[in-house]
């Protein structure tokens, strides 16, 4: 597989600088990288613009492809559209004593609820998911649940479910963990306070420095550049668009072809890189964001879940997600879950550039083996 697709936003903030209109970016299906963009550019649409959003396309994808496995009929096209014919199963994600990338999954099943089989079995072996029957009337069963999630993000994510209605019969959870060190960390030393100029004003904030070789790019005022964590597979790529251009407007305009383009302007050049420690986190109901990704009739009475269960009909009641990023001198711990509730139904450079992020811009955390983006931000106010 090829290097993910994170460049892509240095030509698509360049292409909004030119002001022409696009349409809906085609893809290529079967590829992760178009999945990932499009998801990044649902979410952005239904935020508030002036907001931080931290997002884990990957653990969404994992979870959306266990409800996929179980849909058939026009569900299944959906889910299949929406994932651009892709599925995130249980995979190595190359994690060590020192790289930390964790991937687990589970399904909660109500003890009155019976589901196929060979529903069961296909989770167990494609995605290491093990069904787990509980009384889903106890209000144990949330904490249970609830606590599972704590486990599996250190700590990071602890509620995600609040509630488990009368018809809920069935929760299928992702949670992805992932905490690096840079390969070359900024020193301590240097962090200072400086100005970041948020959309809501402006602030004071740890800005962190270092100069050295980075894979760096720049296009019609913005910048990017690569920060790869220890071992090579993970980086996490920053786009800072150019001053006066709408972060939002550009996210919009992120898209498969547009990653081919900008791929090629990244060489390494000498950085001088200021950038802020920051922490976000963000909590999203996804129920809107994947009815705009094409995800209708399971929201509905014409869901067709018959691949889960004979006892029916079901319903997807509800998608959530929280993530949470730390970003500071010695590398970043992020934390993700996803979880789906089941209801019955019911400029030339001079010998060094310059790169001080000081006011919104653009991140990813990725799996450059796998063309998997693990986490997403965009990052208005600190």
């Amino acid at each position: 597989m090829k290097n993910v697709f994170i460049t892509a936003a240095l030509a698509a903030a360049a292409l909004v600088s030119c002001g022409p209109k696009y349409a809906e970016p085609t893809s290529t299906p079967g590829s992760e990288i178009a999945y990932s963009m499009s998801f990044i550019r649902h979410v952005a649409a239904n935020v508030d613009m002036n907001e931080n959003i931290v997002i884990s396309p990957y653990s969404a994808g994992v979870a959306l492809s266990m409800l996929a496995e179980g849909a058939e009929g026009q569900t299944k096209e959906e889910f299949n559209k929406a994932l651009n014919d892709c599925l995130f199963k249980a995979e190595d994600l190359g994690g060590n004593d020192t790289v930390i990338v964790n991937s687990v999954n589970s399904l909660w099943v109500d003890d009155n609820f019976s589901i196929r089989n060979r529903y069961l079995f296909l989770l167990d072996k494609d995605y290491d998911a093990l069904a787990t029957t509980l009384n889903f009337g106890d209000p144990s069963t949330v904490q249970a649940i609830n606590n599972w999630c704590s486990e599996h993000t250190n700590g990071k994510i602890k509620d995600i479910i609040d509630r488990l209605g009368a018809g809920d019969v069935m929760v299928l959870a992702n949670a992805l963990y992932f905490n690096a060190p840079w390969l070359n960390p900024f020193d301590s030393n240097l962090t200072a306070k400086a100005d970041f100029n948020g959309s809501k004003g402006q602030t004071k904030v740890d800005m962190m420095t270092r100069k050295g070789y980075m894979n760096y790019a720049e296009f019609q005022g913005c910048q990017l550049v690569e920060l790869p964590y220890e071992g090579g597979r993970y980086s996490m790529y920053v786009l800072l668009p150019a001053e006066g251009m709408d972060i939002n407007e550009a996210v919009g305009y992120l898209s498969e072809d547009l990653y081919n383009e900008a791929m090629k302007a990244l060489e390494p050049k000498e950085v001088l890189l200021r950038m802020p420690k920051a922490k976000v986190e963000t909590s999203l109901l996804l129920n809107e964001t994947l009815q705009s990704m094409g995800i209708k009739s399971a929201f509905t009475s014409a869901a067709d879940f018959k691949g889960i269960s004979e006892m029916g009909p079901l319903v997807l009641d509800q998608v959530k997600q929280k993530c949470y990023v730390e970003i500071s001198e010695k590398g970043t711990e992020a934390a993700a879950v996803t979880v789906a509730q089941i209801r019955l139904t019911s400029a030339r450079p001079s010998s060094y550039v310059k790169m001080t992020v000081d006011r919104p811009y653009i991140f990813f955390i990725v799996d450059t083996q796998n063309s998997n983006v693990m986490f997403a931000g965009r990052v208005m106010n600190l």
